[in-house]
């Protein structure tokens, strides 16, 4: 059969093209797509949720946290600014905290949680989860509310994974206590409750 040269399909660039028409979903889900809010922890490396799936924790386990975090006001960030920060004491190493907790002793506690994690198996949790929480903010422009934040929730996540072994060591109890605390006084009592 000869080839015509002389009307190709291929040159009728009045036609729609289909492809070009469902990128995305179309103009109305793209439209859509736009106003919705994707949480950042949905944008996670896949190597971070390999190795928590790896020493059996999936991300879901922290979602409710996660979006609580996803849905902080400034308030609540000056909150836990002022929790971490103000002064306490009469010398600098009580900055931060009140007549219950002290965010130096929660620094404590956090290394002596990660020690226990580490001897049931889980040291890669605490780094994947600091890691996927400072995903929630733009690197190049974190503040101090940022940095807090991160530090409370990370705090909150982790106690959330001690919880889990309380059965073989009955002083993470205690301190998964005092690693939520600043969480619950920011978002109320009920908010890591409501997470777990």
């Amino acid at each position: 059969m000869p080839v015509n040269f002389e009307r190709d399909d291929l040159d009728d660039f009045d036609a729609v093209d289909e492809a070009a028409e469902l990128w995305g979903g179309g103009p109305t889900q793209v439209a859509f797509a736009s106003s919705r809010h994707v949480p950042f922890y949905r944008f996670t490396y896949y190597a971070d949720r390999l190795d928590l799936r790896r020493v059996g924790y999936e991300l879901d386990k922290f979602e409710d946290l996660f979006d609580l975090l996803d849905e902080a006001r400034t308030s609540h960030a000056i909150r836990i600014n002022r929790l971490l920060h103000l002064p306490s004491g009469p010398n600098e190493t009580l900055s931060g905290g009140n007549e219950i907790w002290q965010p130096l002793r929660a620094r404590q506690i956090e290394f002596r949680v990660m020690e226990v994690l580490h001897r049931f198996g889980l040291s890669v949790v605490p780094p994947t989860l600091r890691r996927v929480l400072g995903q929630g903010f733009n690197r190049g422009e974190m503040n101090a509310f940022d940095i807090d934040l991160i530090d409370v929730f990370y705090w909150a996540a982790l106690a959330q994974v001690a919880r889990d072994y309380m059965w073989r060591d009955e002083r993470l109890e205690e301190w998964c206590e005092y690693l939520e605390y600043p969480v619950k006084r920011a978002f109320g009592p009920d908010a890591v409750r409501r997470a777990a």
